[in-house]
């Protein structure tokens, strides 16, 4: 069974309803990077679904997302780009809470690219498996601007804070091979991306059929590991981004990324 909350957002019912995947797609923009719109509709997706199913699965069509449309940003009037960007980081926010708060485990099923905030995207999730071909960038240094979408959080969570902040100074993207050696990843697998999936939601099905309620309380167990900081943590880097938009910094490394060249930073 199939819904569509969105154009771009695709909820997809498996294994008698118990596994629910939720699909962002690609539509006419390349590399399946989002609006404040389009995560919205996944967040409300999400919170919508909460206790419909025992396991979700998050993926993209056809590949996960780059992240944040930065054409569509950098088109805005210089003075509207702060609005847009925090516009993205509210609902992006949303979503991540969405995430951790379902009451069972959810699998990120990435493959293609997983950039920017649609790293985090996948990071809030309870596990990460990867294509063979799937690659993960912070991405954000490249182009001035301070990480959001809760990555730098769950990366000090997951590889520390020295190792944390050297993939987020030196935002080289990372394979899947790499992604699993780092801890970042659960699993990698080879084959064609549908074979992908289907593993994936296998893997899914299993999940779906264990105790679910003492998966969602264990969520919450390993979350207070965070011990209330994962609110505060979200608020700060909204404000730290939105700041960052409004920067000489993030003006030229936009430039620079549209115009292909190494940006000039002052």
């Amino acid at each position: 069974m199939t819904e569509r909350p969105h154009p771009l957002v695709r909820v997809e019912r498996v294994a008698d309803g118990n596994v629910i995947r939720i699909a962002m797609e690609e539509g006419e923009e390349p590399l399946n990077v989002f609006r404040p719109a389009k995560v919205e509709a996944m967040a409300k997706t999400v919170e919508s679904v909460a206790g419909e199913a025992g396991c979700l699965v998050l993926y993209g069509d056809p590949v996960f997302s780059a992240g944040a449309d930065l054409q569509a940003i950098e088109q805005a009037p210089q003075e509207l780009r702060s609005a847009k960007i925090d516009a993205i980081a509210a609902a992006s926010n949303r979503l991540i809470r969405a995430v951790r708060e379902f009451p069972a485990p959810v699998i990120a099923a990435v493959t293609g690219v997983a950039a920017g905030g649609a790293l985090g995207f996948a990071l809030a999730s309870d596990l990460i498996h990867v294509h063979e071909d799937a690659v993960l960038d912070t991405a954000y240094a490249r182009i001035g601007l301070t990480p959001d979408n809760a990555t730098p959080f769950f990366l000090v969570q997951t590889v520390g804070p020295y190792r944390a902040r050297e993939l987020l100074f030196d935002p080289d993207p990372i394979d899947a091979a790499q992604a699993v050696d780092l801890g970042i990843a659960n699993e990698r697998y080879e084959g064609s991306e549908a074979e992908f999936l289907a593993a994936v939601t296998e893997r899914a099905v299993d999940y779906a059929s264990g105790p679910t309620e003492a998966y969602a309380r264990t969520k919450q167990l390993l979350d207070t590991a965070f011990e209330g900081g994962l609110d505060r943590h979200l608020e700060r880097e909204r404000s730290a981004i939105k700041r960052m938009s409004e920067s000489d910094t993030f003006d030229e490394g936009l430039a620079a990324f549209f115009a292909e060249r190494d940006p000039e930073w002052s």
